[in-house]
């Protein structure tokens, strides 16, 4: 090795020490690193949950025959309705508008005169359309309670002309369990990934711009290049223990099925980290103030990571402008890599492309961050 390149490896050694130094010297960069994650998917883990296990469902029934009694068993039983019974519809329109009922099922009072005539028999439906995703669960549990009631029930009176009967065995395969958390989890990593990697390196730094230590580095022999190289491999350590620490909780703590192997995980990490590393270089450049870019890291980090990146809402339903929006996102890319690597295993395909897509992003973020660094310095 040239005498040259020993002395700017030295260099760099001793600029990764010293930021190495300053990150255990510093409690908030290590309040960021560990416990923000733990907050953090705590918070996602029980606070965000698409599922809807139990459902408050009054049950309108107008007679008391044999038929709706039995309908009225099928609907008590079920696992998935807490159910109340009575006799108007007026009675539960305002449990139904102050949110304690989901939906409202009526059984008519000719019900029973209708399934004796072998006429069509109907079940009324009413649900919240304030909120969709209940309203969904609502009109899709009840078909299913009332239709295999009324198998059963043409069954035991002895019908033949039941046409032919179709044995549907659903079979899922990337969330046997159908648990939104399964999906959700890996997703809510990748945003405590981008703040934690974004305000790492934006709010740090900037306290070096606030306290004039950065200009002291930069009056230095030192280059640019060095100075931000010698910044970002400690904090890349210390992001990826935090990657490592969110894996840890949402395998052990929540016990979500993890199916890829730890090198693609940390591959496809380190990538998604250098990206998030280099936006929060770029925001501590331009603000060097850190109540500034604390803000700016929520709104250019955060808030899009958590709007358009299919954490919670899938992109393609967003429109096209914010659609194409999102495609500058890492969050979007890294959301995807990890669902697949929980619940479906290494698809190097998929990982190819979303890395090569960040790492266009993060390369753009520190390109831009030397070059205007070197401007305001010079």
């Amino acid at each position: 090795m040239k005498k040259g390149a020993k002395q700017m490896l030295r260099t760099l050694l001793a600029l990764i020490r010293k930021e190495s130094l300053q990150i255990f010297r510093d409690q908030s960069a290590v309040m960021i690193a560990f416990v923000l994650p733990l907050l953090l998917l705590f918070i996602f883990g029980y606070g965000v949950n698409l599922d809807n296990a139990t459902i408050n469902l009054g049950l309108v029934v107008k007679n008391s025959d044999a038929q709706s009694s039995s309908l009225i068993s099928s609907f008590s039983n079920s696992t998935f309705f807490n159910v109340t019974i009575g006799r108007s519809t007026e009675e539960f329109k305002a449990p139904l508008s102050e949110g304690k009922l989901q939906g409202i099922a009526v059984i008519d009072e000719d019900f029973a005169r209708a399934l004796a005539g072998g006429k069509k028999t109907t079940l009324q439906l009413i649900t919240d359309g304030s909120e969709p995703n209940s309203a969904i669960f609502v009109s899709a549990y009840s078909e299913g309670a009332f239709n295999t009631w009324l198998t059963h029930f043409q069954r035991d009176m002895g019908y033949v002309n039941l046409g032919p009967t179709i044995d549907i065995e659903p079979r899922y395969w990337y969330n046997q369990d159908l648990s939104s958390r399964n999906y959700l989890i890996p997703g809510s990593i990748s945003i405590v990934m981008t703040l934690i990697g974004v305000n790492l390196t934006a709010l740090v730094i900037s306290r070096e711009w606030e306290r004039g230590t950065m200009e002291a580095m930069m009056a230095t022999a030192v280059s640019m290049r060095q100075i931000i190289l010698g910044k970002l491999v400690s904090y890349f350590i210390l992001a990826m223990l935090s990657m490592v620490l969110s894996w840890a909780i949402a395998v052990y703590w929540y016990h979500v099925p993890f199916r890829g192997s730890m090198t693609a995980l940390l591959i496809v990490s380190s990538v998604f980290v250098l990206s998030a590393l280099g936006q929060g270089l770029l925001i501590s450049t331009i603000s060097k103030n850190q109540f500034l870019s604390a803000q700016l890291a929520i709104i250019t980090g955060f808030l899009p990571s958590f709007m358009l990146s299919g954490f919670v809402f899938e992109t393609a339903s967003v429109p096209a402008a914010l659609r194409a929006f999102s495609y500058l996102i890492p969050a979007r890319y890294f959301v995807s890599c990890l669902q697949t690597l929980f619940l479906t295993g290494d698809v190097w395909s998929l990982f190819a492309e979303s890395m090569l897509a960040m790492a266009a992003i993060g390369f753009v973020f520190f390109a831009v961050t030397t070059k205007m660094t070197v401007k305001r310095v010079a």
